[in-house]
């Protein structure tokens, strides 16, 4: 190296680390972003075998975690999620709301899906296979469903249930006028009451491309490391 120098320059330096500690930052979120991924399906593999932890109002459960709780389901109030397919059919998810024994707040019960029109027509009975009195629940923590593109909404029919597209928690409690949990229990699949459901995790990305996403960004950061490096190092000139 004795004929060689190494004389980088203030602005393209600082240029080139910014970008090369832009480039780390993202390796790191993406590195982090995959190992979460990672065990949010540990714990689904492992949540289908395990005993069911006991909802409490205080609980943090984890996606699609295994859950249980005893109430009373409060009946005659549906709402009909419409405008979602199942094998191509078009049809809505049935929500009810239940009363848990050990807190005042509601919880949204997704018990599945039932062909309908495209505006929740239905001749089901929504309630007819629906337990009366305390009952536990067994089922996996979710969510409502959510659009990429939230519009307006129309008029809600005065009469239950209720056919809605895409509600907020905020708009269910106005809905409902009382406190909802924002999670929504989807029912078990061996849980009275239910209709089709086949529930499966919500991953728009997998492990495996969170890892492969840390990796480009590593490399874009090596990659400017190195150009500043060659522009920088210059060979001595012959004395």
């Amino acid at each position: 190296m004795s004929g060689w120098r190494f004389q980088p320059r203030r602005w393209p330096t600082l240029a080139a680390w910014l970008l090369i500690l832009g480039f780390g930052f993202l390796a790191h979120w993406q590195w982090r972003a995959a190992w979460q991924s990672e065990a949010r399906l540990r714990t689904l593999q492992t949540s289908r075998g395990n005993r069911p932890e006991p909802w409490s109002p205080g609980l943090a459960a984890a996606p699609f975690e295994r859950l249980s709780v005893r109430g009373r389901y409060l009946r005659n109030r549906d709402l009909l999620l419409i405008d979602l397919y199942h094998h191509d059919q078009i049809g809505s998810q049935i929500v009810s709301v239940f009363r848990p024994r050990s807190s005042p707040v509601w919880i949204p019960v997704d018990r599945g899906w039932i062909p309908t029109s495209p505006l929740g027509v239905t001749r089901t009975a929504l309630d007819r296979q629906l337990p009366r009195g305390s009952v536990e629940l067994v089922g996996y923590a979710g969510r409502i469903p959510r659009p990429a593109l939230r519009l307006g909404r129309g008029p809600v029919p005065p009469h239950w249930p209720k056919p809605v597209l895409y509600p907020s928690h905020r708009y269910l409690e106005t809905l409902y006028r009382h406190r909802l949990t924002r999670l929504v229990l989807l029912l078990g699949p061996r849980q009275p009451g239910g209709f089709v459901r086949q529930w499966r995790p919500v991953r728009k990305i997998g492990p495996e491309q969170h890892f492969g996403y840390a990796l480009q960004w590593l490399i874009l950061a090596l990659v400017v490391l190195g150009v500043w490096i060659g522009l920088n190092l210059h060979r001595k000139s012959p004395p």
